[in-house]
């Protein structure tokens, strides 16, 4: 069965997003809606499809069985909870928001509905990543660590360098290193974490460093750097563990696993394969298929927003939400 599609959101991640869609024979974007009116009217034909500029019109006036959620930190404002009134499918681009009061609601209001949900923590998807979730199996891990380090993205005064508009980029942009800790290590349960505005003070109002050390419910200790403040990029995780050693980068896995050499290259980033899987989640009633439903995602949000919390806080916060 075909999956009809409305998109909230047009720009940036969306793009890509709607782009690949196109060869989805399972897709049919039927509305698009975003407040710059001309990127809604672009995508609407080429898609053939209908153009909102308001996302209320957009579930007034359109009839889909599922919604993409593609708009900045600051924007969410009901949309995941209209969905939910409408029994509308959900996937919604990290992170969930800013607001934690906000996100608690649209949790609760899933738990209360069957609607399908996925979040955009797309490396999930990724082969390699895969590939190591096999090769760890049923290891205990020692340790993980991981950074997502690069420079600053955006225009002149664009929303992501203001922290009352992105929440910082652990939130916004290290949230996927969070994320693949949390995957391979599980429940944090406690972060500490320091913090600085040391070289890019003139594009940032918020640390273009921050270094993070989280303790898991399970004992386990893990350690995230992030940085705004490279001209060059450098993300991935580094897991340890029984008779293992891996190093995720990119799309490669390598390393050793007793006492063997690992070398190994997917071919994806993980948007397609996520984009996809949801789709076929939504038509064949699958919830497997998305391996990052909201309120698992709620979890890599509640640490981040932790970690952001301790760096404004010098001190060390229980992970809840």
């Amino acid at each position: 069965m075909s999956v009809n599609i409305a998109f909230i959101g047009a720009g940036g991640i969306a793009s890509k997003h709607l782009n690949h869609l196109e060869n989805n024979d399972r897709a049919n974007i039927v509305a698009i809606c975003d407040i710059h009116t001309d990127t809604a009217d672009r995508w609407a034909s080429a898609h053939e499809a209908a153009a909102y500029y308001d996302w209320e019109e957009l579930y007034d006036e359109s009839d889909f069985e599922a919604v993409f959620i593609c708009v900045p930190p600051f924007a969410h404002e009901g949309q995941e909870l209209r969905a939910m009134d409408e029994g509308v499918h959900l996937f919604v681009e990290k992170p969930l928001g800013l607001d934690p009061d906000y996100v608690r609601e649209v949790r609760t209001a899933v738990r209360d509905t069957d609607v399908l949900t996925q979040v955009g923590h797309h490396q999930r998807y990724q082969k390699n990543i895969q590939r190591a979730k096999e090769l760890v199996g049923d290891r205990t891990l020692a340790a993980i660590y991981g950074q997502w380090v690069g420079g600053v993205p955006g225009g002149e005064d664009h929303w992501w360098r203001h922290a009352d508009r992105s929440g910082g980029q652990v939130i916004e942009q290290s949230t996927h290193t969070f994320d693949l800790v949390r995957y391979f290590g599980g429940t944090v349960d406690r972060v500490a974490a320091e913090g600085d505005l040391r070289v890019r003070g003139d594009l940032l109002d918020f640390p273009d460093a921050v270094s993070a050390t989280l303790r898991h419910e399970n004992g386990l200790p893990s350690q995230v750097m992030t940085s705004a403040a490279s001209p060059s990029g450098d993300n991935g995780i580094t897991l340890v563990g029984e008779n293992l050693h891996l190093n995720l980068h990119g799309t490669v896995c390598e390393g050793i696993v007793d006492g063997e050499e690992i070398s190994f290259e997917g071919d994806d980033d993980g948007h397609h394969t996520e984009v996809d899987a949801f789709v076929d989640a939504v038509a064949e009633d699958d919830p497997s298929k998305c391996r990052s439903p909201y309120a698992d995602a709620v979890e890599t949000f509640a640490v981040t927003l932790a970690v952001t919390n301790a760096v404004d806080t010098d001190g060390k916060v229980e992970v809840s939400l």
